[in-house]
C-alpha cells in the first residue's frame, strides 16, 4: 500500500471514521463508568432502583436520603471518571512512540473524562444537578460554590493545555510530520469532524432523553477543542520518525464502536429493577 503522505478525501474520511469510532467508544465508556458507579453506590445503601440505558429511578421516599448517601451516590461516579481519565492519559504516554491508531481512543477518554469531571464541578454546581447535589447537602455557601465552579473552570483550562501535546503526537499514526501543510487536514479529520459526528450520534443514542451533563457537555468540550486548536496552530512543526505510514481503518475501533453503540442500547433498552 502507498505511504500515507497524500492529503486526499479518502485518507481524510479514513482518519475521521477511526476517530469517530474512538469518540463513541470513549463517550460510552465514560458515561457508563459514571452510571454504574452510581448504581453500585445506591446498592451500598440498599436503595431499590430501576435503570435503563440512561436513567436511574430511586424507589425511596425523600426522607430516606442522608448526607452520606447523597455524597457517595452523586460523588462516586465523578471520582471514578477522573481516575479513568488519569489512567487513560498514562496509557497514551505509554504508546507515544507507537503508530497504533488506538492512541486516539486514549485521547478521547481523557478529554471526555476530564471534561465531565471539571464541567460538572462548574455547570452542575451552578445548576444544582449531578455532583451539585453533594455541595447542596454539604450546605456550601454561595461563595464556596463559586470557588468550586472556578476550580472546575480552571480544571478545564488545564486540561486543554495538557492535551495539546498528546493530540499533536497522535498525528504520528498517519504522518511523518505535523506542520503547516497538513495541520488543517489533521485537526479536522482527527478531532473536529469526529466530535461533531460523534456527538450527533450520541444525541441519537439517548433519543431525546439527554441527561443534564449530556445536554451541556458539548459546550465545555468545544472550549477544550478550541484551545487545543489555537495552541497547535501556533506551534512549530513536529517531526516523527521516517518510517512509511500506510492508510488503513482500525477494525478494533470500528467494530468496538458498533458493538458498544448497538449492543448497550439494545441490552439496556428495557428497564431493570434492582431490590438490593
Amino acid at each position: 500500500m502507498e505511504p500515507f503522505t497524500k492529503l486526499t478525501p479518502r485518507h481524510f474520511w479514513m482518519i475521521t471514521i477511526n476517530s469517530t469510532s474512538a469518540f463513541l467508544m470513549a463517550y460510552l465508556i465514560v458515561f457508563y463508568i459514571n452510571f454504574f458507579a452510581t448504581v453500585l453506590a445506591a446498592g451500598m445503601f440498599h436503595y431499590p432502583i430501576s435503570f435503563d440505558y440512561n436513567q436511574i429511578v430511586y424507589h425511596i421516599e425523600p426522607f430516606q436520603w442522608t448526607h452520606d448517601s447523597v455524597k457517595l451516590i452523586y460523588g462516586a461516579g465523578p471520582i471514578l471518571v477522573f481516575l479513568t481519565g488519569l489512567i487513560s492519559l498514562i496509557g497514551f504516554f505509554g504508546l507515544t512512540e507507537e503508530q497504533t491508531r488506538i492512541k486516539i481512543l486514549f485521547i478521547w477518554i481523557t478529554l471526555l473524562s476530564f471534561n465531565q469531571t471539571f464541567g460538572n464541578l462548574m455547570i452542575g454546581n451552578i445548576f444544582k444537578q449531578g455532583v451539585g447535589h453533594v455541595f447542596n447537602w454539604m450546605y456550601f455557601s454561595d461563595t464556596s460554590k463559586m470557588i468550586v465552579a472556578l476550580m472546575g473552570f480552571f480544571g478545564l483550562l488545564t486540561t486543554a493545555f495538557l492535551m495539546v501535546r498528546p493530540v499533536s503526537i497522535s498525528a504520528n499514526s498517519y504522518f511523518n510530520k505535523l506542520g503547516e501543510r497538513n495541520f488543517p487536514f489533521f485537526i479536522l479529520s482527527q478531532i473536529i469532524v469526529p466530535f461533531i459526528i460523534g456527538y450527533l450520534l450520541i444525541v441519537a443514542y439517548f433519543s431525546q432523553r439527554l441527561l443534564f451533563q449530556e445536554k451541556f457537555a458539548w459546550i465545555s468540550l468545544v472550549i477544550l477543542i478550541f484551545i487545543i486548536f489555537i495552541n497547535l496552530a501556533k506551534a512549530e512543526a513536529v517531526y516523527f520518525d521516517e518510517d512509511d505510514r500506510k492508510p488503513g481503518y482500525s477494525k478494533f475501533l470500528i467494530i468496538g464502536a458498533i458493538v458498544m453503540y448497538g449492543g448497550l442500547r439494545y441490552i439496556l433498552n428495557t428497564s431493570t429493577h434492582v431490590q438490593w
